[in-house]
């Protein structure tokens, strides 16, 4: 899922914003009449017939994930093989929504019947006309959708007028990285908040600045990988990498911070909700993050002024010139292999350890939204282009699978499942992996999602903007509340112009 993206809120204005005006409510023709069976026929017990039935999905996963997911489509496979056959491609979230919008105006014949997608843009694509409900279907294939099941964040964001359009599947956000063994060397505890996380960066750069700092990992000092040396006193020692063009920021941590010192996202309406002096809270903790003031939390930058840099954390997480990071869940596995060689000589992959980003962004800890944690769920949702009965409830019978059978295998991509009856099962809970890590990402229910809008594209892309902009040193003496009305009337002023 990584890939250099510099530009990456000023191309999503571009390619989302006029994704939407170009496809607005298209109404047309694609309508399709619930009611009767259509082109289902049954045997002599009454079920459906399903007889070599093909169904095209286009997945937002991509690399590992995508692996991972295609062995679990294909037990799917295997288990209805000669009757229902899922075939997927795989398409990364930067180009699947402008692909869907082309194909949708231009080339329905080539569409997908199914997609699996971020729930929150559910919405938008009903408004769009893409997509039908699955209840009706639900009903006819007499496949399983326990709606009291779902985690109810997950269910409603595939919810339009108490009508599900899609099925969801999991939740997932950034995760935190952190070098356990820097952390014991130097006395210094697990944060489990964000008092404590300031707390524990504050003081490795006091150590640091002593030159009492201990540090290990890859140098070009001739130093061991796992041979203890001082961090250097040449310039201050930052714990805590950020950036705004990090992926994990946009895209999570600057709505986790919002979230987590009272923010919304959506408003009732469906109208963007960010725009209050909670969500400037939260930003103003990401401002202190690389511009500490007088009135910050923290003393010390805990990270370093990268600009527009992506990744920042990956070299100074494994040199051991940072103590935590920003990381996707489904990296983390990846993280493992490289401290395994890395450290092979000293404990290996036992050196660093994995946390959400429950609390670590919340001035108060003691709030009910202090662990919320922005997140987003994959659904699998049914187009209109799939005319044939026969054909959506066999969607059904995936969906179903796809929710219940992902389990501890999808889990250890960093995806937690929507169904609460999944995540709390023996053979989930009893899995060594969820004793290692998966546990400490947390439950499902922490997850927060873009409530149903409309105007997914807008709220998420002129929000992104001000998140930026609120970190950015061109920007650091304007006002964040100032940066977020200036977003905000933007913002509803293009949904005007267009909605």
């Amino acid at each position: 899922m990584k890939k250099a993206i510099a530009l990456i809120v000023a191309l999503l204005l571009v390619i989302s914003l006029s994704t939407f005006v170009l496809t607005g409510c298209n109404h047309d023709d694609d309508d399709i009449i619930l009611e009767g069976d259509g082109d289902i026929q049954r045997d002599a017990d009454g079920n459906i017939i399903y007889n070599n039935v093909k169904l095209s999905m286009w997945s937002v996963t991509t690399g590992d994930d995508a692996n991972t997911q295609d062995d679990i489509i294909a037990r799917f496979n295997d288990m209805y093989k000669g009757m229902i056959n899922v075939e997927v491609r795989h398409i990364t979230r930067y180009d699947l929504e402008t692909l869907l919008s082309n194909t949708m105006q231009f080339d329905k014949e080539n569409a997908p019947d199914m997609l699996f997608n971020h729930g929150s843009r559910a919405a938008e694509s009903v408004d769009n006309n893409w997509l039908q409900q699955v209840d009706f279907f639900f009903e006819k294939s007499g496949a399983v959708f326990d709606k009291s099941d779902f985690v109810d964040s997950l269910l409603e964001s595939v919810t339009v007028g108490n009508t599900a359009y899609g099925v969801p599947i999991d939740c997932h956000s950034a995760i935190l990285c952190m070098r356990k063994d820097i952390l014991d060397k130097n006395n210094l505890p697990i944060p489990t908040n964000y008092t404590e996380l300031v707390d524990v960066c504050d003081r490795a750069a006091k150590l640091a600045a002593e030159n009492n700092l201990w540090i290990r990992g890859e140098n070009s000092e001739n130093y061991g990988s796992t041979e203890w040396r001082k961090a250097s006193t040449a310039e201050a020692y930052t714990a805590f990498p950020i950036s705004f063009g990090d992926m994990w920021v946009h895209e999570f941590v600057d709505y986790t911070a919002a979230v987590q010192n009272g923010g919304k996202i959506v408003d009732s309406n469906g109208m963007p909700g960010w725009n209050t002096q909670e969500t400037a809270n939260g930003l103003q903790v990401l401002r202190d993050w690389i511009f500490p003031s007088a009135t910050s939390t923290n003393k010390y930058a805990m990270s370093k002024n990268y600009g527009s840099s992506y990744d920042v954390g990956d070299t100074p997480f494994k040199k051991g010139t940072c103590i935590f990071k920003l990381q996707g869940p489904w990296a983390w596995q990846k993280e493992l292999s490289t401290f395994d060689a890395l450290f092979a000589k000293d404990g290996g992959s036992s050196n660093i350890i994995t946390r959400s980003l429950s609390g670590m962004f919340a001035k108060d800890s003691s709030k009910e939204y202090a662990n919320s944690i922005k997140g987003e769920g994959h659904a699998i949702t049914l187009l209109k282009t799939t005319k044939s009965f026969t054909k959506a409830c066999a969607a059904t019978l995936f969906m179903e699978y796809m929710a219940n059978n992902g389990g501890i295998e999808w889990a250890k991509r960093g995806h937690l499942p929507a169904v609460k009856s999944v995540a709390n099962a023996s053979e989930y809970t009893s899995d060594p992996a969820y004793e290692a890590y998966v546990k400490y990402w947390g439950p499902a229910t922490d997850y927060v999602v873009v409530p149903p809008t409309n105007y997914y594209s807008y709220v998420d892309t002129y929000f992104k903007q001000a998140a930026q902009k609120s970190i950015s040193s061109s920007h650091k003496d304007t006002s964040i509340k100032a940066l977020l009305d200036k977003e905000y009337k933007d913002c509803v002023d293009y949904i005007n112009l267009y909605k």
